[in-house]
């Protein structure tokens, strides 16, 4: 079944938006493939009634090439059943589940298999979030499983096969709420540190029958996070040697107040060649830890313009979408967020400084209709231009608007543009998302995950308007995954701006690679890389429309 991507907005918005809106050429269009391509899952996230705030968020994705044969292969997190969860909060252990994680392998011709269990996968807990990083530099893609209950990390063997070594390489094994993460070289050791999202405070939580309800905006729900006790985030140094320390109290983390964080992204957001981190809050004020050097971070969100939108409100932030939504050559935000609000998006200034600007770039009418959840930057069409997009759904089974479609916006530099949908694909109550082109075949495909059912796989068919570049970086000096990289293509007398970063989306993990459309361009005039090391290099010529290793300098 192959989707073109129609258009779904009012007359009165696109007249109220005709001053913003450039054509743009061609048509987007997607081919859902989850099932042909042998993609069979069964998300879950506890009854179907949602009676409890656990079972209304959902899980997260990732894509990685964990066998490095040059193909992304994706993992997929579950989520747990309330009997389950009782047994976690009461600090047992349970028995995983059948379906707890999900990894696929993919074979290249259009088909992935399934080898969690060859490869020793399994979540015991309720699993939230997810993220891949080489955390000990051998060359392999580990993956990191947040969870109600205790995180897991397990160490790629190099061999098809994963070893959990969470409790062995420092990571906290308390019983605690997690959602998103974010590995980063904090300090330019060449080691990636992690810092780990915390969502609620489980001290005295029991789940017990019967379920406390509570109104907002009048519907009889279930209650949280407002009124539920916030949780503080753990940062992690990495030792080398697969071990890591605990630094959240001497590095500041903990200084900030305890909040019920979602997810978490890296990037060096005040532009002074360290790498910051950003949290995005559920009905809390969103956390900005900017890298102070020496292992050290001052929570300056509300000095940066990143804690509350235009209006001065605390949003109820799920997602998080980072990068050049323009052409500043600088990192824009975009948070996903409840329905009846809208999703902001934070204009970098040349101070470094962000600006909420959702309204005068047009999205913010468009978005108010949604409750968003997974999102990202990415250029579908090879137009040299990048889009944002979105998996939507709301937390209130009874609500008539619970299922709700995964949405696109056209950009065109500067400017935000339409709202276009998938007619084809139902509208679901959707959270997970990542993209990854998954044949390379340089068009950016969509991996989406409902709260309930199977995985939309949306394999991008477009008819693209240009060539395109894609780049996996590697570190030597730097870390080996080269997060914190940044990247400037220079073409036709343009630019465009890219961060090699870790997080983001919602709970989840894009493919890694670097990936540019280039247009009307037939040709790049420079690619500079700024490695985190802070070794530059400059190519006077890429190759075009094929993925290149690009390994960083040895000498200064």
């Amino acid at each position: 079944m192959t989707i073109t991507i129609a258009s779904c907005v009012s007359a009165s918005i696109l007249a109220a938006a005709a001053v913003l809106v450039t054509p743009v050429r061609g048509k987007l269009a997607f081919d859902e493939v989850a099932e042909r391509a042998g993609i069979h899952i069964n998300m879950r996230c506890g009854g179907s009634q949602k009676r409890w705030i656990a079972e209304a968020n959902g899980s997260g994705v990732a894509w990685l090439d964990y066998d490095n044969d040059g193909l992304p292969d994706l993992l997929i997190v579950n989520g747990g059943s309330m009997p389950q969860l009782r047994e976690i909060v009461s600090g047992k252990r349970p028995e995983a589940a059948r379906g707890s994680v999900y990894l696929f392998h993919n074979l290249g011709n259009g088909r992935f298999e399934d080898v969690t269990e060859k490869a020793g996968l399994s979540d015991p807990y309720w699993g939230t979030g997810v993220n891949v990083a080489d955390f000990d530099n051998d060359g392999f893609a580990d993956i990191l499983i947040t969870n109600i209950g205790v995180d897991l990390l397990y160490r790629n063997n190099g061999n098809g096969t994963f070893s959990e070594i969470g409790s062995q390489s420092g990571l906290s094994q308390k019983t605690e709420w997690h959602t998103g993460s974010a590995f980063g070289d904090f300090d330019n050791d060449g080691n990636l540190d992690l810092f780990i999202t915390g969502y609620v405070d489980l001290h005295g939580m029991s789940f017990a029958e019967p379920a406390p309800v509570c109104d907002y905006f009048g519907q009889h729900t279930f209650c949280g996070p407002i009124g539920l006790p916030g949780m503080k985030s753990r940062l992690y140094r990495n030792l080398g040697n697969r071990k890591f320390e605990d630094v959240t109290q001497s590095s500041g983390i903990a200084s900030a107040p305890p909040s019920h964080g979602f997810t978490s992204v890296t990037g060096d957001f005040n532009n002074d060649g360290k790498l910051d981190i950003l949290v995005a809050n559920d009905s809390d004020p969103n956390l900005l830890f900017l890298n102070k050097g020496n292992f050290t971070f001052q929570q300056s969100a509300l000095d940066q313009g990143l804690a509350y939108n235009a209006d001065g409100r605390v949003q109820s932030n799920m997602g998080i979408a980072v990068g050049e939504f323009g052409s500043s050559g600088r990192l824009d935000v975009i948070t996903t967020t409840f329905n009846k609000d809208y999703f902001p998006l934070f204009r970098q200034n040349k101070t470094g400084t962000f600006e909420e600007i959702a309204a005068a770039a047009g999205i913010a009418t468009v978005t108010s209709p949604f409750l968003g959840w997974s999102c990202g930057l990415a250029d579908f069409s090879n137009s040299g231009s990048r889009d944002f997009w979105s998996a939507n759904g709301h937390v209130y089974p009874t609500d008539k608007d619970y299922f709700e479609p995964i949405t696109i916006f056209r950009s065109i530099r500067d400017h935000a543009t339409l709202l276009y949908t998938f007619p084809d694909v139902p509208n679901n109550s959707y959270r997970g998302g990542a993209t990854a082109d998954i044949d390379n075949d340089g068009r950016v495909d969509l991996l989406v995950t409902p709260i309930s059912g199977n995985a939309l796989l949306l394999k991008n068919e477009t008819e693209t308007v240009g060539g395109w570049i894609g780049l996996r970086l590697r570190g030597t000096r730097s870390n080996r995954d080269a997060i914190g990289a940044k990247v400037v293509l220079e073409a036709c007398g343009q630019k465009q701006f890219e961060e090699v970063r870790s997080g983001g989306s919602y709970l989840s993990h894009n493919d890694s690679r670097i990936h540019f459309g280039l247009g009307s361009c037939s040709g790049v005039d420079r690619l500079t890389v700024l490695w985190p090391s802070g070794a530059v290099q400059v190519l006077a010529s890429v190759s075009l429309n094929r993925y290149t290793v690009l390994e960083e300098p040895i000498g200064p």
